[in-house]
């Protein structure tokens, strides 16, 4: 993630759980890491990130890109190629995925979103450890649209932490940009508020687990207000 993100610093964003797993650090908070790594990017640069990919031996599988590694017997992973990867056992195999999403779509596989175009238009972004890291509000916008692609699910439940721990954070949220988000494609709260309260218990004890104070009230505080300001 590192390697890719600062190599191709003017050419991605990070976004997804890394992408709040570092503006939670950067806020003195705590939150839960990632198997996969996701990007944003503009269509006009895929040449430039599918090259370099390449050349560091990501394989484009489908919409998304794989590395693959060798665990060896002292736990350790040696980065191998795609023809390495076929002669290793699955058990000692390990994926690196990555994936990217675009402004517009590169092949009828890839994925367009509604707010790339945006985060690098307004440079909706902050450098952290090298690595160009898309806002709190977002990451939080973007988690918000799950609801059209149904909200269900260990994905979400994962999602929903990484959205109480942004929305909790101690730096005050910029309702400005939800707003510009929200005028590019518009998302929807009453799920996060409903599956927040039906999964209320579950969440408190990761939160705990990330050393920080569940504050039920709060929570829904501050996400009713996002609601109430989006109305007007």
């Amino acid at each position: 993630m590192r390697k890719a993100g600062r190599e191709l610093k003017d050419e991605l964003v990070l976004v997804g759980r890394w992408a709040t797993y570092l503006q939670a650090q950067k806020l003195g908070n705590r939150a839960l890491p990632s198997l996969d790594i996701d990007f944003t990017a503009l269509k006009e640069n895929f040449r430039a990130i599918e090259k370099h990919l390449l050349a560091s031996n990501f394989v484009p599988i489908g919409f998304r890109y794989i590395k693959y590694y060798h665990e060896t017997l002292d736990g350790r992973l040696r980065e191998i190629s795609l023809e390495e990867s076929k002669k290793i056992p699955p058990h000692e195999l390990r994926e690196l995925f990555l994936d990217i999403l675009w402004d517009e779509k590169i092949s009828s596989m890839s994925f367009a979103h509604p707010y790339v175009e945006a985060i690098f238009e307004k440079e909706l972004y902050d450098e952290i450890d090298g690595i160009n890291v898309a806002f709190p509000e977002v990451i939080l916008s973007m988690k918000f649209l799950i609801e059209k692609n149904k909200y269900r699910g260990q994905k979400q439940l994962k999602d929903l932490v990484d959205i109480y721990v942004l929305v909790l954070a101690p730096e005050e949220l910029d309702f400005e940009v939800f707003e510009l988000l929200y005028s590019r494609e518009k998302f929807g709260l009453d799920w996060v508020i409903r599956y927040f309260r039906e999964n209320e218990e579950f969440l408190a004890s990761v939160v705990h687990g990330l050393g920080m104070m569940f504050d039920r009230e709060e929570f829904l505080l501050v996400v009713d207000e996002l609601k109430e300001n989006l109305k007007r």
